[in-house]
């Protein structure tokens, strides 16, 4: 019998009369939408949900978020800027102040940085304004200077004591309060700063007035657009790093997105950490001091090492001698900050610089690897590191300029952009990589068969010689055997006659290999793997119509054909054994031609289920997409056919068809 199974009968008709059609010139894509459309009416219904219900969830995804933004842009026309919603008040800005520093006096436009001229320890900013609201509050804002708040001569608010922050922290980091105003009418606010031991200024930003709901409008109008997008490049980078570890499984190449991810997720943690609007999920200032000056001081290393597993530069010793200083300074930094000798505030100053030089030194190195030694990867890093480096001196330039510095939204905009193009270029990439790869083992594999085909047609060979060398020897000896039984003969001994001729007959030589085809090179591929199977017990029944010639690279292929079908039998039959299991193993191999088309149907036992990746089968011998399955359905495309895996109860199904 050829075919046992229904599916496989099902698949084998389809295919013939797909290719049939094809031949006769009638169109067939409509045919095929019919096929298809019929076995959505049979019972193999989860076999379909299988191939296609993860186009299914993902166009539901698509449709989701097409609904989504149609709301949004529904929505936005409807916005007005002067209207307040959720009872938050209009807010109002007090531009000046009364700034008293060693007794001098005198009014100061707001926001400004008022510097330490002598010995002075403090530093008083008054503030008035008036107040027609029982739901007042003023935000106040101190950045590594300590605070005390008055209100109308009452103390409201205090902050930056020593007893507040570690040890190690000479001076406070930033925080921002909304101090309640519980009078109406003119009201006085004085702000008493203390100066920091780490600086040389203080920075008085503008007096906001409004209710807490005014206030947080404010903020979540100005920074936060900046703290969703750092808190979103913050998960990002932390999924990329967590998809890059099951790459990494599967190809090395996955290093470039366990960089690019971890670089990704320090810019996110730097601008969530530096914006002032974090204080509102979290309000601990010291925390955040500590998260923002290490995720600065640490993020250019990923970038680096990003770069290197991409680019491949052919100078690898600049960039080396930059890691390593990198690597030094910022351990020294945490080391000074920990022992409380040299602050962040302090050592930031160096990496303000720094940071900026690195990112200036990989653009560089790019162009040189793209202009020099036209190195296509370097090309596609130009652009991006381009846009890094425009985006680093921005931020530069706006910390410079900024009086009140409170969020980093260029750099993390700018990184932003850099991020999306790497995916896209590191995706490319570890795509290139994986296919490289397989095809090296590919051709692993190939040799491996030339191997075992040689080794099994010297077998055969050796064989035959033996066996003509046994006939050589008993055609010598027949005139004696002859002369033997004319003697019997003449004598009348009959019985002896006959027990001499059985010993002839036993001593006739008889071939004890099996031909599964009558080509004798894929017979010897298959024949190897067939007495593989039988050595660990499986119940192997194989029969297969070939021609006996064939072209040299036709073989070659099936020969790749028929040895991954039958190596993963071997395979899937040990795990059988190891398993326990009380699973029958049993191996059924048909292929049969017909007018020019090869179809290939197999079934063999197995444990469990085989894990797959996508639209592709994990080996069971290492953690990586198997070359096996993947080289078949290649070969069958090659030959303008297709290849069919699927797992039912305990079998594994195979169905492969080719255009011979």
């Amino acid at each position: 019998m050829f075919i046992e199974s229904d599916i496989g009968v099902r698949f084998i008709k389809n295919m013939l009369k797909w290719q049939l059609l094809k031949t006769s010139g009638i169109r067939f894509d409509n045919i095929l939408s019919r096929e298809k459309q019929a076995l959505l009416k049979t019972d193999d219904w989860k076999e379909w949900w299988d191939r296609f219900g993860g186009r299914i969830r993902w166009g539901w995804f698509a449709a989701f978020c097409v609904c989504c933004l149609i709301l949004i842009w529904r929505v936005i026309p409807y916005y007005v800027s002067d209207s307040y919603t959720g009872g938050a008040a209009p807010l109002r800005k007090v531009n000046t102040a009364e700034v008293t520093v060693n007794g001098s006096k005198e009014t100061v436009k707001l926001p400004a940085k008022i510097s330490r001229e002598g010995s002075e320890t403090a530093l008083q900013a008054e503030f008035h304004f008036t107040n027609e609201r029982n739901d007042c509050y003023v935000e106040v804002r101190t950045a590594f200077a300590p605070l005390t708040v008055y209100v109308n001569g009452s103390k409201m608010y205090s902050f930056g004591a020593e007893d507040e922050r570690p040890s190690f922290m000479k001076d406070p980091g930033t925080a921002f309060y909304m101090v309640p105003v519980r009078e109406t009418g003119e009201i006085t606010v004085v702000l008493q700063y203390t100066f920091p031991k780490t600086r040389s200024t203080i920075s008085i930003p503008q007096l906001l007035v409004s209710n807490q709901s005014g206030l947080v409008r404010y903020h979540t109008m100005t920074t936060g657009g900046v703290l969703a997008a750092s808190a979103i490049m913050f998960l990002a980078g932390v999924i990329l790093v967590f998809v890059s570890l099951i790459i990494i499984r599967m190809d090395p190449g996955g290093y470039i997105f366990l960089w690019l991810g971890t670089f990704i997720a320090l810019t996110g943690m730097w601008g969530f950490s530096n914006c002032d609007m974090a204080l509102f999920f979290i309000n601990d200032p010291n925390l955040w001091y500590m998260l923002s000056y290490i995720s600065f001081f640490s993020l250019v290393l990923p970038l680096e090492l990003t770069l290197e597993n991409s680019v491949k530069f052919h100078r690898k010793k600049p960039l080396f001698l930059l890691r390593i200083f990198l690597m030094i300074s910022m351990l020294l930094c945490v080391v000074l900050q920990m022992t409380g000798t040299v602050m962040f505030t302090q050592s930031a100053r160096l990496y303000q610089i720094l940071i900026p030089l690195s990112i200036f030194t990989f653009t560089f190195a790019v162009l040189v690897e793209a202009v020099r030694y036209k190195n296509k990867t370097g090309m596609l890093w130009v652009g991006p590191m381009l846009i890094l480096s425009a985006a680093s001196v921005a931020e530069l330039v706006r910390y410079k300029d900024a009086v009140v510095y409170s969020s980093s939204q260029y750099f993390v905009y700018g990184v932003m952009v850099f991020g999306f193009f790497m995916c896209m270029i590191g995706g490319f990439q570890i795509r290139k990589s994986i296919q490289l790869s397989r095809r090296e083992k590919e051709q692993e594999y190939r040799l491996s068969l030339l191997n075992r085909e040689i080794d099994e047609q010297k077998k055969y060979q050796d064989t035959l010689l033996e066996h003509e060398k046994e006939l050589r020897r008993q055609r010598h000896d027949y005139r004696h055997q002859l002369t033997v039984l004319k003697e019997f003969a003449d004598a009348g001994k009959l019985p002896e006659i006959k027990e001499y001729l059985s010993q002839l007959r036993e001593a006739i030589p008889t071939g004890k290999d099996i031909r599964y085809t009558e080509n004798p090179v894929v017979n010897a591929v298959v024949g190897y793997y067939a007495r593989a199977a039988g050595n660990v017990g499986a119940s192997v029944n194989i029969n297969i119509s070939l021609p006996r010639e064939l072209s040299r690279s036709v073989e070659q292929n099936l020969c790749v054909v028929f040895g991954n079908l039958l190596e993963n039998v071997v395979e899937a039959e040990e795990r059988i054994a190891d398993s326990g299991r009380n699973v029958e193993k049993k191996v059924n191999l048909s292929a049969v031609m017909h007018m020019g088309h090869l179809v290939i149907h197999m079934e063999n036992s197995m444990t469990g289920r085989p894990r797959k990746w996508g639209h592709f089968y994990i080996s069971s011998k290492r953690e990586e997409v198997g070359i096996g399955l993947t080289s078949i359905a290649n070969i069958a495309t090659m030959y303008d056919g297709n290849a069919e895996f699927r797992c039912e109860e305990n079998c594994f199904i195979s169905d492969v068809y080719l255009t011979v």
